[in-house]
């Protein structure tokens, strides 16, 4: 994916989440991301992500 094409797809999920409305944010993105974790198809790489995502969120990695 090029920086172009990742900008167009972060635009389109901000824009997505924006039309849905706050309230079902997180149920969307629950559900995007488990889609796309299904597409993916690569479990340590997924579990890698998951990591990375919370890293500067505070969150610890599971033991």
């Amino acid at each position: 994916m090029t920086d172009t094409e990742l900008d167009e797809a972060y635009t389109r999920l901000c824009h997505t989440m924006t039309r849905l409305g706050e309230p079902v944010a997180p149920l969307f993105l629950a559900r995007f991301a488990l889609l796309a974790m299904a597409r993916l198809a690569d479990a340590p790489a997924v579990l890698q992500m998951i990591d990375d995502a919370a890293a500067d969120l505070g969150a610890t990695r599971p033991g």
